[in-house]
């Protein structure tokens, strides 16, 4: 567990970034995000101010410059996401953002000389500068995976599946089917009313029984160079949600 939890002051709040507290409890980032939107609602629907706990904000993506969301969160944000989480993570994440918040807490209230403000300003941008260069960094590890080869990209997109899978904890199957559903809405294509008809028109060509079983929905996609196209853009923003690294990779 990183025990260097970091705390920034904003507006008159202390505040933690949610991708750090996502990494203090061992969770994907995606699925941290879900949890806070399900407070959010709880909050919202019981008329209590949930930025009181979680602050909406957002980053830029290395590469595409994409915007994706993540939420900083005050005191009592933690204190809702430790009271959720059972067992040790639980109990070191409480004892190392209370013990920051109170360093934080005691820092601010401590008369400061012009030299010390300077000195606590070029920490805190250091810091803040570290954070950048390690998201930066795992992006840029992610985008270096999914450089596809065109003429080979079916098979590195199954090693790319396999990855999510092993990152995500979900069977390779919901994988594989997160994948062709955000293809059929992205793509506004039906992919297995495609498949029929390729084995209708099969069978009616003389294909044996055993080749018109064997095609798949990865064959629709190879051939049409449009859904293609569209198929690759979301495996990458699966290995983009999934945090699937170099690191990671097994084969």
């Amino acid at each position: 567990m990183n025990n260097n939890l970091t705390v920034v002051e904003q507006n008159g709040q202390l505040l933690v970034d949610s991708r750090e507290v996502a990494v203090m409890i061992g969770i994907n980032h995606s699925d941290l995000l879900v949890k806070i939107r399900g407070y959010i609602q709880i909050l919202e629907n019981g008329k209590i101010h949930s930025q009181d706990f979680f602050i909406e904000d957002a980053y830029k993506a290395l590469g595409n410059n994409k915007s994706y969301k993540y939420y900083l969160l005050t005191r009592k944000g933690c204190d809702m996401v430790a009271n959720k989480t059972n067992g040790t993570k639980g109990v070191l994440f409480t004892a190392h953002y209370v013990t920051r918040f109170e360093q934080m807490e005691k820092e601010l209230i401590q008369p400061q000389t012009e030299l010390e403000v300077l000195a606590a300003t070029v920490n805190n941008m250091v810091q803040q500068e570290k954070r950048i260069t390690v998201i930066e960094n795992e992006q840029k590890r992610i985008f270096d995976l999914i450089g596809l080869n065109p003429s080979n990209w079916r098979k590195e997109i199954n090693k790319i599946i396999r990855l999510i899978a092993k990152e995500s904890g979900l069977s390779h199957s919901v994988i594989w089917s997160e994948s062709y559903k955000n293809l059929e809405t992205r793509g506004k294509c039906n992919l297995q009313r495609r498949l029929d008809n390729k084995r209708n028109n099969m069978k009616k060509e003389g294909a044996s029984k055993t080749k018109v079983e064997k095609a798949n929905f990865m064959d629709i996609i190879d051939e049409d160079p449009k859904l293609t196209e569209i198929f690759l853009a979301i495996v990458k923003d699966m290995a983009v949600k999934y945090k699937v690294t170099l690191k990671k990779e097994t084969a």
